[in-house]
């Protein structure tokens, strides 16, 4: 983590940035399929456009954007928040899409991420906890969630259904956690 902070850049993903965003998640959703609710199969014939609505532009109150890491302009991590839409959740947003390039895992790049997301959501009017759900597995990500300031609050068993084939089927727990504002 020596010297990661100062060349780590984190901001707002601009629509110009879509398409480097959409990568980042492709890669993501290829090598960590239990981590993501989308399937890769979906996803990549989504254009980057169609990711328009997750930067929050039209959300006046705050509380739903997406963050990138940069290093040496180059995107290699991303987050998001998405604010709950419901009068009676908007309270609430969820913290989604979290993901660091594999050759900058281990750097401190996820909880630069974390903790920015964090201090952009007290930005928003009226946002008084961000959740998450994590699958169980990992271990790695779990504690870097503790370490912002979440909570563990339950788990879902078998919230993840992956079939890798004809009778092979691989289910994955996911962990809900909270942050309260």
């Amino acid at each position: 983590m020596v010297g990661t902070e100062t060349a780590v850049r984190i901001a707002r993903i601009a629509p110009a940035e879509l398409s480097a965003y959409k990568r980042l998640r492709d890669e993501g959703l290829r090598l960590h399929p239990d981590a993501f609710d989308a399937d890769i199969e979906s996803e990549q014939a989504r254009p980057p456009e169609s990711y328009l609505g997750r930067l929050g532009l039209s959300e006046t109150l705050g509380g739903s954007f997406l963050l990138g890491a940069s290093i040496d302009k180059e995107l290699v991590g991303m987050i998001g928040l998405e604010r709950q839409s419901l009068q009676k959740l908007r309270h609430s947003a969820e913290l989604n899409s979290m993901m660091v390039s594999p050759r900058h895992t281990g750097k401190g790049v996820g909880l630069l991420l974390v903790n920015a997301l964090i201090a952009e959501a007290r930005k928003a009017i009226g946002l008084e906890q961000i959740t998450l759900r994590v699958s169980t597995s990992s271990e790695s990500a779990i504690r870097l969630y503790e370490r912002a300031g979440f909570q563990a609050c339950g788990v879902l068993p078998h919230a993840i259904k992956l079939v890798d084939g004809p009778g092979q089927v691989r289910y994955f727990d996911k962990l809900t956690m909270v942050l309260i504002l």
